[in-house]
């Protein structure tokens, strides 16, 4: 199992509609949605979740995992995203109410039950799981290191049968001697109770940004091998892993000064290579972007059939030929994680 982690942001959301519309989730990948603003643009007339209503009404096997985002660190970050954070921070009765409203999905939808580090609120913890049952018949709990074994003494006798724990572990290592206790606590817990359980990490630093990758090399700061080591060993203490597809974990800040990079997954190395535009111009996507990553050995892993179907591949297909401009940092940041999450669905058991 592959758990992708999108925050309903324009991209993400897209690279959700684009997915579902392949059939892939449900099946190998199970996508966890951060929920961090009501609406994916200001000018929508309907929320977020009303959209997301109608995806999975059209979509009968789709399944997902659905997160309130939790933070208190909202500074440099759009009015939007602050007040609906805030909201979801201090209300609980908010979150509850928001996804009443995807009651009639009971099946396809799993609410995560996750808290603030730095204020852990078990009460809150207890009620969401009872309310959360009610709706849904299951949840997810969303667990980290730094305070693992409180929250997880806590949550031991609520966990049941059919459902979820996510262990996130962050910026942490995978292979820190540290996890090691934590792995084997949940695989103990989870043969005598028989819930799944996933392992999450953010594979991809905060401070890691264009102008700090190489043109055509491997980007060494993003560290994949969460996913080797799921398949290699944690396969039995787990029953899925996820990450954020190349995407920082971190809340969007506004502004930011234009530098074209292309970022391209090879799955036989289990890396991300960057291609960096040589001048800071848009047209450096089409004109140099593009055409290095098709004449690259990583494009040559993938067979044509995956190119054809790939649709971040697809798309750089459609940029070279014309038929899309290409000129837009945002439809690239799309591509790689298009790329990405279909490949872990195509290639991994």
């Amino acid at each position: 199992m592959y758990v992708p982690l999108l925050k309903n942001r324009t991209v993400e959301v897209s690279v959700l509609q684009q997915l579902n519309e392949l059939g892939i989730f449900g099946t190998r990948v199970f996508p966890l949605i951060e929920l961090v603003q009501e609406k994916t643009r200001s000018n929508n007339k309907r929320t977020f979740l009303e959209e997301l209503g109608e995806l999975l009404k059209s979509s009968p096997d789709t399944t997902l995992f659905l997160d309130f985002f939790k933070s208190t660190k909202l500074r440099g970050t759009t009015d939007s995203i602050r007040e609906y954070i805030t909201q979801s921070v201090r209300q609980p009765d908010f979150c509850i109410q928001q996804l009443k409203l995807l009651e009639p999905f009971n099946r396809q939808v799993i609410p995560v039950i996750s808290y603030l580090s730095e204020n852990i609120a078990f009460d809150r913890i207890r009620y969401e799981n009872r309310e959360y049952k009610a709706l849904f018949g299951r949840v997810a709990f969303r667990i980290k290191v730094q305070e693992f074994d409180k929250v997880f003494d806590f949550l031991e006798p609520l966990i049941q049968k059919n459902d979820f724990i996510i262990f996130d572990i962050e910026s942490t290592s995978p292979v820190s001697p540290v996890l090691k206790k934590y792995y084997s606590r949940i695989s103990s817990c989870r043969k005598k109770i028989g819930f799944q359980s996933i392992v999450v990490n953010a594979h991809r630093p905060a401070a890691l940004s264009n102008k700090d990758m190489t043109d055509g090399e491997p980007i060494a700061d993003i560290d994949n091998s969460l996913r080797e080591l799921y398949n290699a060993s944690l396969m039995s203490k787990f029953n899925g892993f996820g990450d954020y597809a190349c995407i920082s974990a971190a809340l969007p800040t506004t502004g930011g000064t234009i530098s074209p990079v292309g970022i391209y997954y090879s799955y036989e190395n289990n890396f991300f290579v960057s291609y960096r535009a040589r001048v800071g111009a848009l047209s450096e996507f089409p004109d140099y972007i593009a055409p290095n990553i098709v004449n690259s050995e990583y494009w040559k892993e993938y067979s044509d059939e995956h190119h054809r179907i790939c649709p971040g591949c697809h798309e750089i297909v459609d940029i070279l030929e014309g038929k899309k401009s290409g000129k837009n940092q945002a439809q690239w940041k799309m591509i790689t994680m298009l790329h990405y999450i279909y490949t872990i669905y195509e290639m991994d058991p």
